[in-house]
This record gives C-alpha cells, structure tokens and sequence, in this order.
C-alpha cells in the first residue's frame, strides 16, 4: 500500500481539532458513553443517536476516508480520522458504531457498483446501522467453523438458515454482515459467503441477551428460511473467509484505536486513589498502591505507543503483518488489567460524604468498564486467536 502524501502541518491538525471539538459540544446528545451500555435504551435515545452520527458524517469527521463519489473528502488524511476519535472518547460522547464503520469498509472495498450505490447513502444518513452475523454457538472466534447455510435457487435467490450469537447491536440495527457457508461440501475456510442481510426480512428472530453490566448490547439472531437477493451477495460465492478478515483486520485496529480509553481509566483510578482512604489516609500514598498505578500507566503508554508507531507507519506505507492485531491485543488485555484493578480499589477505598461528585462517578466508570473488559478480550477475535494471528504473520512461526 502507498503512503499518505501532503501531511498536514501541526497548525492544521491543530485547527481541525478545534473544529472537531467545536461540533462535539454543539451537537453530542445528552447521553454520557458508558462502557458496556453503548447501545440506545429507548426510542428517544435512539433518534438522538441516529441524528448524531448522521451529523458526524454531514460534517466529513466520519467516512472521510470514503471514495469522494460516495461522500468522502478529497483532503482526508489518516490523522484527521485519530482526531476525531480522540476528540469524542475525551468528552465522553457517544461513539460511532463500529459495525458500521466494517460494513461500510466491506463493502467500499468487495461490493459492486451497484450494492455501493444502494447501500452505502443509507449508513451516513444513519438510517442503516450494522452488526456483524459472523459468531455461532459452536464458533465463537474460530468464525471457519461457522455452520449457517446458504442456497442458491433456480431464481438466483439465497435461502439462509442458521443461527449466530453475541451479536453486538443486533436488536436495533438494520442491517446485517453475514458470513455463509455456501457450499455444503465444504470446510473450514473454504465455501464462505458474505451477505447482506434485512434484520427486517420474514425469517428473522433477534432474541437480546442481557449481560453482567444489566444491559442489552448483545444478542442471538436466528434465520429460518430467510430469503435475500442475489444482488445481496457481497463479491463472489465462496469468497467470504477474505472478504471477513480484511473487514476484521480493519475492525482490529479501529479496537486497538481506542487507546484513548486507557488514558481516561487512568484518570479515573488516580482520582480514586487520590481521594479514596485506606487505614486512614490517601490510597495514593501506599507504596504498593502507588507502584500498581505507575506500572499500568507504563503499560498504557506502550500501547499508545504502538498505535501512534503504526499510525505513522500506515501513513508511509510501510506497515506490518498482524499490526492490527497487535493493537488489538494490546488495547483488550491492558483495558482489563487497568479496570480490574480500578474496580477492586474502588471497592476497597473509603470516601465521606463531602467528597466531589467526580469520585463517585469515575468509581462507577471503573466498576462498569471492567464488567465488560472481558468483552473486549473476545469481539473482533479473542485474545488467544490474536496471539495466534501475531504467531504466524509477524513471528512466521508453523502451524502444530
């Protein structure tokens, strides 16, 4: 891949930041992001949600990187793009679907003219949300061993069975990725296809699962003789397995992107430390509390280092195998190991009740985001798959 010419200066990024900012405070809904609870609780949410990102697309700081022709802008750069996810994490705004942003790559990149026509104005007018339908019961992160059929008919129809699970945001998107075993002979990586998938369609049946955090942000899908178009299929018959992992290498880094998130669950377990008691003074000031704090922040910043290394090599053109994965084992495995410690402090600490507002809520903050850190060891690939990925790609080491 070719590297990103015209960089532009640190004044303009600097200005593009301002304006990122600038929209974030006159248009973010009035919902605070709450990690594990990111998917809307009402209709009301919803609409606030669906207005907000089709804002963030109108304002050219979400699908920037798009074709020109389909609504992306002609002065994108990969910069721009870390900005505004920076900018949205620190104010603690609602984020972008990231199903959406895969769909929308997938399709960018494997479907027709036509599909892209037709499929892409509806995700930035936000009238489209995504999930992915990749996960099955007996194929959590091992997506080759997906069983859900598809058959072609005389007509050139699809008729799809099967059922796939945790399914983030299922039970209000619109529209589903979903990868098919399309030949019944086949096995593994072979005989997969994509297709886009109307949750709306006769066949359907989405059953929400609430999780630990008392939220709905994942689901069961069940199709039972779903009927989808032949203009449906995204690329060739049998082409799904590549189709899915440039998709997923893509949501992989968008994961590990996130690194602003460890930033701001370090604020949070210093404001706790800080003014939590322990034996009757500052936990910040126990030797051991102070030495685990400093340790997880070094490991914070190893990860933000990585990404900010891979970000200047993807604007080169000289990125590597398995980089995505990488970003995204480092983000998971340190988000959970930060969070973990943060909610067992938060738990052990003693506040009074004069103390600021803000310790409360970065004590809930920690307790919510470590409920659901050990989801983020699993989506998009679970951490073992991404040590496997990083095995064979970057290490070159042999199957056994």
């Amino acid at each position: 891949m070719s590297g990103y010419r015209n960089r532009p200066s640190a004044a303009a990024l600097e200005e593009f930041r301002s304006l990122v900012r600038r929209h974030i405070a006159d248009h973010a809904p009035p919902i605070e992001a709450r990690e594990g609870h990111r998917a809307p609780e009402d209709a009301e949410q919803e609409a606030q949600l669906r207005t907000w990102f089709a804002g963030l697309f109108d304002a050219g700081f979400v699908g920037a990187d798009w074709p020109v022709e389909y609504g992306g802008r002609a002065d994108h750069h990969p910069l721009h793009d870390r900005i505004v996810s920076e900018e949205i994490l620190r104010a603690r705004a609602p984020r972008p679907v990231d199903q959406v942003n895969l769909a929308a790559h997938v399709l960018l990149h494997f479907g027709s003219g036509e599909q892209k026509r037709r499929l892409l104005p509806p995700i930035r007018r936000s009238e489209h949300v995504w999930c992915q339908l990749l996960s099955e019961p007996d194929a959590g992160s091992d997506i080759a061993g997906v069983r859900s059929r598809g058959v072609r008919r005389d007509d050139g129809t699809w008729i799809i069975d099967g059922q796939k699970t945790w399914i983030t945001d299922g039970h209000w998107a619109d529209m589903g990725l979903a990868l098919i075993r399309t030949d019944p002979a086949s096995s593994r990586h072979h005989g997969l296809s994509v297709f886009a998938v109307p949750l709306s369609a006769p066949g359907v049946e989405i059953r929400p699962i609430r999780t630990v955090g008392d939220a709905i942000e994942v689901n069961e899908v069940f199709m039972t003789g779903v009927e989808v178009d032949g203009d449906n299929l995204i690329g060739d018959a049998g082409q799904g397995w590549s189709i899915i992992m440039a998709g997923l290498d893509f949501e992989r880094f968008g994961i590990g992107g996130n690194v602003v998130l460890l930033e701001l669950l370090i604020d949070d377990l210093v404001l706790v430390a800080r003014n939590g008691l322990l034996d009757g003074r500052s936990a910040l000031g126990h030797t051991d509390i102070r030495q685990t704090i400093a340790e997880l922040a070094v490991e914070v910043e190893a990860a933000k280092a990585f990404i900010d290394d891979h970000v200047e090599r993807l604007i080169a053109g000289t990125q590597e195998p398995a980089d995505g994965a990488i970003a995204k084992l480092s983000f998971a495995e340190t988000y959970h190991r930060v969070s973990a410690y943060g909610a067992q402090l938060a738990a052990i600490v003693c506040t009074d009740g004069s103390t600021d507002p803000a310790v409360s809520q970065a004590e809930e903050r920690l307790r919510e985001c470590w409920l659901w850190s050990r989801a983020y060891t699993v989506s998009g690939g679970s951490s073992e798959m991404m040590r496997n990925i990083l095995a064979k790609r970057r290490m070159l080491l042999p199957n056994s």
